[in-house]
């Protein structure tokens, strides 16, 4: 089947996803099976600082690019790294996260199964390739990598199979390479607080419900980094895959773990002194169900912290009726610091804390709640996989999976997941230094 033709049929299911529940638009947004033009012009370089810290750009149809780093870059390891993509490439973007209505971050592959990093300007409709100069086994048939940025200007990465950690203070032109005690081996976790603070949870090796996990810290956005916490003589969260981290100040983190129906109990994971140490907060059971914990595989994801007493996650249990597959999911909302939560059924779907007792569920029905998980408001029912990356209450990208012919799209929301636009990415020639 041709690329032009799986793009029809992957619209085509957008349309008949919208005529589950068809909806006025309002006035200005587009048809949702409309597909946002690509920029045809070549866009116009900058020599100005172009990646503010506060606020937004005013020119939404124009990519401004960094200014070069002006520090000495620092030796680079040896090896062929991964190699850019060229200009007009065409790319599938399996993974976004958005900073702001502009600025953010997405990741693509290629034909050898390599990660590659790509960065918008412009709100998703043009991405450049900003992935470090990696170097890449061949014999590896993929190669995924980790990623966050704090900021336009600010990120981190790294690759699996590797023991190198990239970080960039100019939106991906240069990147500074980090040796890591560890080689990562089952993926990592990255998260963090700002441009200075960032945290790494690297995953070294698996067995006997063990995720062997190294925890690394940088206070200098990545300059340097230390161990807090070694694999082999740390027992506080070696065991069960590690599903999301959150810290609200230098100090004070979360970190959550899926405890796959092994254990008949279940962890919060709470850090006070940066990531040194780890207390194992016991999470009570949902009240509606109480032997979910011994009945079903229950683990914690989507954590998202307001302050040091106040925070959410999402409890998700996979149950068996006979032979029928049920997913239980529940909101955990606690303004004690764990002392106390308020549980609440939500429906299916990953959670996405926007602003005080807002949140977003997105799974094929995608529902909001603005009393806290009380009540919640369909908004749209849609048959594909979304990974979504929230801006505001109303906006959002991500990405639909079609898992039945393994289809990948880029979409856009404007209107709260009433309808959703297709975004046609183009790549633009790539400025990152080798």
């Amino acid at each position: 089947m041709s690329k032009i033709t799986r793009s029809v049929l992957f619209a085509l299911i957008l349309i008949l996803a919208g005529c589950n529940r068809p909806e006025p638009q309002p006035e200005g947004i587009p048809t949702e099976t409309a597909a946002l033009p690509a920029p045809t012009e070549t866009l116009p370089q900058s020599t100005e600082t172009l990646f503010p810290t506060e606020g937004e750009p005013t020119a939404t149809e124009a990519i401004q690019e960094p200014a070069p780093a002006t520090e000495e870059v620092a030796t680079l390891p040896e090896g062929n790294p991964i190699p850019l993509l060229s200009a007009g490439t065409e790319i599938t973007i399996h993974e976004v996260q958005m900073i702001n209505a502009q600025y953010g971050w997405a990741l693509t592959q290629d034909a050898s199964g390599r990660d590659h990093i790509l960065r918008t300007a412009n709100g998703g409709l043009a991405w450049r390739d900003i992935t470090p100069p990696q170097p890449f086994d061949p014999s590896r048939s993929r190669f995924p990598a980790g990623v966050i940025f704090s900021d336009p200007n600010t990120g981190w990465a790294v690759y699996e199979g590797s023991n190198l950690i990239w970080s960039t203070r100019d939106g991906g032109i240069t990147w500074k390479p980090s040796q890591l005690e560890f080689e990562t081996m089952g993926g990592s976790l990255l998260t963090s607080l700002d441009p200075n603070h960032v945290w790494l949870f690297q995953f070294l090796d698996a067995g006997m419900q063990k995720v062997y996990t190294a925890v690394y810290s940088s206070q200098d956005g990545g300059t340097s980094w230390t161990k807090l916490l070694d694999p082999y003589t740390d027992s506080s969260i070696q065991g069960f895959d590690k599903t999301g981290a959150i810290f609200i100040n230098p100090q004070y983190g979360w970190l959550t773990r899926d405890f796959r129906g092994v254990a008949v109990y279940l962890y919060l994971d709470i850090t006070s002194d940066g990531g040194k140490t780890w207390q194992n907060l016991e999470m009570p059971a949902p009240p509606t169900d109480p032997d979910a914990f011994s009945t079903c595989a229950c683990g914690l994801y989507d954590p998202y912290l307001e302050s040091t007493t106040k925070g959410s996650a999402r409890l998700s249990c996979v149950c068996y009726l006979g032979e029928v597959r049920i997913v239980k999911d529940f909101l955990y909302r606690t303004s004690d610091g764990g002392t106390n939560w308020k549980i609440q059924s939500m429906p299916e779907g990953e959670l996405n804390f926007i602003s005080g007792q807002t949140y977003y569920t997105a799974g094929r029905e995608i529902y909001r709640t603005s009393d806290g998980g009380v009540n919640w408001d369909l908004r749209k029912s849609v048959n594909w996989d979304g990974q979504f990356s929230f801006i505001d209450l109303n906006t959002a990208l991500a990405v639909a999976y079609d898992p039945a012919d393994e289809e990948y799209a880029l979409v856009k929301t404007s209107d709260g997941c009433s309808s959703f636009e297709i975004i046609v990415p183009e790549l633009l020639a790539s400025q990152t230094q080798r």
